[in-house]
Formats: C-alpha cells, sequence, structure tokens
C-alpha cells in the first residue's frame, strides 16, 4: 500500500459501528442496481434514469434539482455548519449489445445521435456508481445526528462522450449549490468485486477525440478509376497512425490511438464522396500529447493528398478532456480513514489504484468557473466476481477478464455493492465536520 497510509486515525474505527447500525438494506439497492442496468438510457437521453434518481433523492428527503445540463440531477442534503462535499455518479451507458447472460440483462434499444437505432449496455459501470450513491445518500441521511455540514450528490449527464459536466457547469451548476470544499468520485473497474484503490496525484490521462471526415469522388464501384475513394483512403490513415506511436514517440512513454468509429458509403456499388472516423489520441504528458495529436492531424492531411482527394480532411475535436490529478493531501487523508475503517481487513481491502490512460471529465467539477480550484479525489473500487478473478489470476489470465466497455462487463453485486456505498460514505464523513 501507498506510504501515505502509514498515518492512521484511530478515531474513524468508531464509523465501523455508526454505519452497520445505519447501513441501508443492500437487497433494496441491489434492486436498484438491476433496475438502473435494465433499463439504460444513452448519452444525453438519461430521462428516464434522471428520473429514477431524482425520485428516489426526494424520497430520502433530499432538495432535488433536476435538468441540468441535459437530465443532470442535484440532491442537496443540508445539515448544519461545516463543509461541503460534492459527490458525482453518472447517468448515461453505451451504444452496446449486452452479452451478459444475465436475467436482468438490457434489451433496450433507442435512437443515438448519429440517427442510428442502437442496443444499450451500462458497459461501464455507472449503474453501480448511481446505486451505490443513492446507497451513500440514505447512509449519510440515516447518520446526520455524527457529522454537521452539507453533501450534495451529482448524477451527471453524458459522461460517455465527456460533454456532461462542462454543460452542467455552463447551466449554472455551481450556482444552484453551496461551493463545494471538496470533490469526491469513484469508478468501477475488473479488479477484484470489493476492493477499493486510491493513488496520489496523476490517476488518469490526457484525451483529444478527433472526428475526421475525408472526401474521395463518387462513382459506381464497377469504374473506380472515374472515382477517388474515400473508405479506401480512410483505412489507409488508420491503419497508418500506429506508425505515430512507433515512430515519433518514446516507447518508454505511454500513449494510445485508438479508432472506435469508422462510417462510409451507403451501397456496396457505389463509391461515396466522403467517409468519416474517429482517432481518441491518450497520453499522461501535456507534450507528448501535442505530439501525438500533431502527428495525427499531419497523418490525415498527408494521406489525403496523396490520394488528390478534392477537399482538405475536415477535422474537428469533439473532446478534449484534461488528466485527473488527485490531491495528495486529501487523498492521504481519505486512504487513512479507509485502513482505519476496515481495520484488520484493510490489507486485502484498500490497494494501491492502477495508472489509467482512460479519461473522466469529473475533473471538471474540480474547476468551478470564476473560482479557485477544487481539490478532488478519485478512486477505483472492483466489481469483477471473485472466483472468476481469482482464477484468472491463478493462471495468469487477467488480461482476458472483460474489462469497462465490453460487453460482457458484469458487476458481482454484493460485494461491490457495498463497497462503493462504504468508500463514499467514508469519504463523505472524512471531510465533514462531525
Amino acid at each position: 500500500m501507498q506510504a501515505q497510509s502509514a498515518q492512521i486515525t484511530p478515531s474513524f474505527e468508531r464509523w465501523r459501528d455508526i454505519f452497520k447500525e445505519s447501513f441501508p438494506s443492500l437487497d433494496d439497492y441491489a434492486s436498484v442496481y438491476k433496475d438502473l442496468h435494465e433499463y439504460p438510457d444513452l448519452p444525453c437521453q438519461e430521462s428516464h434514469t434522471a428520473s429514477v434518481v431524482a425520485g428516489h433523492l426526494k424520497s430520502l428527503g433530499y432538495e432535488v434539482k433536476q435538468n441540468i445540463g441535459g437530465h443532470g440531477v442535484v440532491g442537496i442534503l443540508s445539515n448544519g455548519e461545516g463543509k461541503t462535499v460534492l459527490l458525482r455518479s453518472e447517468l448515461d451507458a453505451l451504444p452496446m449489445e449486452e452479452k451478459t447472460g444475465l436475467s436482468y440483462a438490457s434489451k433496450v434499444k433507442q435512437v443515438d445521435a448519429d440517427g442510428e437505432t442502437k442496443p444499450v449496455m451500462h458497459g461501464c459501470g455507472h449503474d453501480m456508481h448511481m446505486a451505490s450513491l443513492l446507497g451513500a445518500a440514505d447512509l449519510l441521511r440515516n447518520v446526520k445526528d455524527k457529522w454537521s455540514g452539507t453533501v450534495v450528490c451529482v448524477f451527471q449527464p453524458n459522461e460517455e462522450r465527456l460533454l456532461g459536466a462542462k454543460a452542467m457547469i455552463e447551466d449554472g451548476l455551481f450556482d444552484m449549490i453551496p461551493l463545494p470544499d471538496i470533490v469526491l468520485g469513484q469508478h468501477a473497474v475488473p479488479t477484484r468485486a470489493g476492493t477499493i484503490g486510491t493513488l496520489s496525484g496523476r490517476v488518469l490521462g490526457f484525451l483529444d477525440s478527433l472526428h475526421v471526415r475525408v472526401y474521395g469522388k463518387g462513382t459506381h464501384s464497377s469504374t473506380p478509376e472515374l472515382g477517388i475513394n474515400p473508405v479506401l483512403l480512410a483505412s489507409r490513415i488508420i491503419g497508418h497512425l500506429p506508425s505515430v506511436v512507433a515512430e515519433e514517440i518514446d516507447f518508454k512513454e505511454h500513449r494510445a490511438i485508438t479508432c472506435g468509429y469508422f462510417r462510409g458509403g451507403t451501397d456496396a456499388s457505389i463509391i461515396p464522396d466522403f467517409a468519416d472516423f474517429t482517432v481518441d489520441v491518450r497520453s499522461f504528458k501535456p507534450e507528448i500529447q501535442k505530439i501525438a495529436v500533431d502527428a495525427v492531424k499531419r497523418v490525415i492531411e498527408g494521406q489525403c493528398q496523396a490520394a488528390n482527394s478534392p477537399k482538405s480532411p475536415k477535422i474537428t475535436t469533439s473532446v478534449s478532456c484534461p488528466p485527473i490529478d488527485n490531491d495528495e493531501d486529501a487523498t492521504a487523508k481519505f486512504t487513512s480513514a479507509l485502513l482505519s475503517f476496515y481495520g484488520e481487513d484493510a490489507p486485502g481491502k484498500i490497494i494501491k489504484m492502477d495508472l489509467d490512460i482512460t479519461a473522466d471529465d469529473f475533473v471538471l467539477l474540480g474547476h468551478p468557473p470564476g473560482k479557485d480550484p477544487i481539490p478532488y479525489v478519485y478512486w477505483n473500487y472492483g466489481v469483477t466476481p471473485r472466483e472468476k478473478y481469482d482464477q484468472a489470476e491463478r493462471d495468469g489470465t487477467l488480461r482476458d477478464l472483460p474489462f469497462n466497455h465490453n460487453a460482457k462487463f458484469a458487476a458481482e453485486i454484493e460485494p461491490s455493492l457495498q463497497a462503493g456505498i462504504e468508500g463514499m460514505a467514508i469519504a463523505s464523513v472524512t471531510f465533514l465536520a462531525s
């Protein structure tokens, strides 16, 4: 475990008994989780999910604000003088077909922003995040005689496309809530169910997501010499992108350049006028990110010139997300609280969080417009079924376990849910007056 964990707060051990006596029904929140999992919503279409969350918060006595930055929901519990903690969860799911085989697997389909009807699945764990935060909101309400301050629960829309936090902020989020003293968030990951991982400093990386349109010249597929095929052009570009990683960036630097979306043409007999694809560029350092983004753009433009494309490519940065840098003091304090809370069980429960090259717009909630930055802590909790994880660990096949955004990604409800509720509640009372 991290060096920061050496300082234990003995007084925090009392929260074990306090939480145990007032813990909400895990069966009830397992039902909440299953309902959220079975009926997911795509980004920007989270009306059903938001109504479930808002209704639950109202039943707990929270002051609820809705439709912030789209379908965003906020629940506020004011409980006397003290600090304000902001707890974040997400509402949205992914456009993918679920293949978990669960009895409560999603069969939902929705029309996405591109006009296509797609299957919808909670393949990233946002359903577990919501159930965990609702459970933590319940627990904090139950023990409000033991702490003072304000709890702000934020359920953010459109996280998967990394635009929801920005939308809520631009819609006046920080004018609707007390200014937080600390921002807290957690994410389900494919580590062993029930574990909680923390790490100070940088934990997630940079992301620039580029939407690209390359142009060709349409014709019949029987006369390719009369046209310029943008599908082949786009394919050559995508196939060449790995050379940016291999030839232009030091192999010791973490980086990833990937394409996850490609669309061109409407029929096999038609060479179209254009093709679209997306490129995600990820790294941990600003200078590496700039090299990678500039190189990707240069490759796209160069290939279009070489193909005699009739128009310059259209390259649009649809998302640019900064990294997540956990506050060192706050992370140390939270980790110490976890170790104290779990006591003898801590060595197998509290682990070091892996550095992850993914991105999360959670970071924007720590930067209110016109205000000083707010310290934040972002941690992971494991949801992979314990038997599967242990067997994979013995076999050396941990890489084969379903990761987030995999159609077979499925959480073991217990002990994952309890860890998620406890993690949020422990973090909250760590920073609230008590």
